[in-house]
């Protein structure tokens, strides 16, 4: 059983890490900055330890790099190249994994949907991010909540270790456009889910991508 002290380090790296993030989102931190743990643990007041793990966590989300010989610094922003990849391998995965979920999504599964649609409203996107980031997270829950309804759960974690929102909130920070075409596409695949029509489901989610890969990758 974890003490109290545990307990605070561990919220006390959260924190940390809810900062740097809202740094890094809003290019207070850009991309490819060096970040000196010494003069970030001053500025922020905290020790080491927390401040390196969260760190850690953000590198696991594609934000932060961690190199040999170098340190961290800021993870630069995904070339297109990546980027175009990254979409490519949505398209393959989530089409397919919407039409699943048509067939066998559960009404607790469609009020979550819901509730996530609700905080996606257009004009809570607008960046910064202290603003974006609940949008940010519903649609990570809506996308994620679509795989668990699928069944198949090595393809949720595939999908999840993309930290593909991470990247399209990176790109859509710094585009601020296309928010009420993502709202009626997502309102589409709704639709198509609460009809329980596979077909109908496996083409939105494409024009949703599509959509989004068109409005976001230069």
């Amino acid at each position: 059983m974890q003490d109290a002290r545990s307990l605070t380090r561990v919220g006390l790296a959260q924190q940390v890490r809810a900062r740097l993030l809202e740094r890094i989102m809003d290019r207070d931190l850009p991309p490819g900055a060096r970040l000196n743990i010494d003069a970030l643990a001053r500025e922020l007041g905290v020790s080491s330890s927390p401040l390196r793990e969260a760190l850690a966590a953000l590198a696991a989300r594609g934000l932060v790099r961690n190199e040999a010989f170098l340190g961290f610094s800021v993870a630069p922003m995904p070339d297109a190249a990546f980027l175009h990849a990254m979409f490519d391998t949505r398209l393959r995965l989530e089409p397919w994994l919407a039409a699943c979920a048509a067939r066998r999504i559960t009404e607790a599964q469609l009020a979550q949907l819901r509730d996530a649609l609700a905080s996606m409203a257009p004009e809570a996107r607008s960046g910064p991010w202290q603003r974006h980031n609940a949008h940010a997270a519903a649609d990570e829950s809506f996308h994620d909540t679509i795989a668990a309804a699928s069944g198949n759960a090595p393809a949720r974690l595939a999908l999840g270790a993309l930290n593909a929102q991470i990247h399209v909130s990176r790109l859509y920070l710094a585009a601020q456009t296309g928010a009420e075409e993502t709202a009626a596409e997502h309102q589409r695949l709704l639709a198509a889910l609460e009809a329980r029509d596979p077909a109908a489901a496996e083409a939105a989610m494409t024009a949703h991508l599509e959509g989004s890969r068109e409005r976001l990758v230069p």
